[in-house]
């Protein structure tokens, strides 16, 4: 069975056969083409892998250090898994005035994670940006497209700390959910030997 870095680097190939040679994105060569397919490796992926670069790079004919330069110049890309929960904290001069910068610092650590990075469970990307436009309810947080304003370090944790509860919730049902079609399916399969004479004793 393959490792999950062996069906990222599948997967990555069979995108890049499709996706770019195979749609002639890549026609237009060099340096202009590299964001438009970063973008959409991103798109398709959630981030870009490593891989990603490599083959964008040999089906634009460029080196993959001018493609990865490009990539890590802009802070829209990613180079790793998002999480389940993206957490965005706005950073625009409003937010800034009214204390953004602290609900940022304590956000990053209860989180343990810096703007742009996952947090080790998987749970949450944090990430920031420019502004919202939602200044009057700076500063403000935005949790998987929900905006929260007016937010403070505490307002802001217990936000997190029930869509982390909600999380497990959820997991824990799926769980519960799969276990019982597990019982479910073995219940039926003791019927049908019981009625095919299979299940009795010999």
């Amino acid at each position: 069975m393959p490792t999950s870095r062996e069906a990222t680097v599948e997967r990555v190939r069979s995108w890049i056969d499709k996706a770019v040679l195979g749609s002639g994105r890549a026609k237009k060569r060099g340096r202009d083409a590299v964001i438009p397919l970063l973008q959409a490796a991103q798109a398709e992926f959630g981030y870009v892998p490593r891989e990603t670069i490599d083959g964008i790079a040999r089906a634009l004919r460029l080196p993959s250090a001018i493609v990865q330069g490009i990539a890590t110049f802009y802070a829209q890309f990613r180079f790793s898994p998002p999480g389940r929960h993206t957490v965005t904290v706005c950073r625009g001069t409003a937010c800034h005035v009214r204390g953004s910068g602290k609900l940022l610092d304590e956000l990053s650590a209860l989180l343990k994670v810096k703007p742009q990075e996952t947090t080790a469970d998987g749970t949450f990307t944090m990430e920031t940006v420019a502004c919202f436009g939602s200044c009057a309810l700076a500063p403000v947080m935005v949790v998987d497209g929900k905006v929260y304003g007016r937010q403070t370090p505490t307002t802001a944790f217990r936000t997190l700390q029930r869509v982390r509860k909600e999380d497990k919730g959820s997991a824990a049902k799926s769980g519960r959910g799969r276990a019982s079609s597990g019982r479910r399916s073995a219940a039926a399969g003791v019927a049908r030997r019981a009625r095919t004479g299979r299940g009795g004793a010999r």
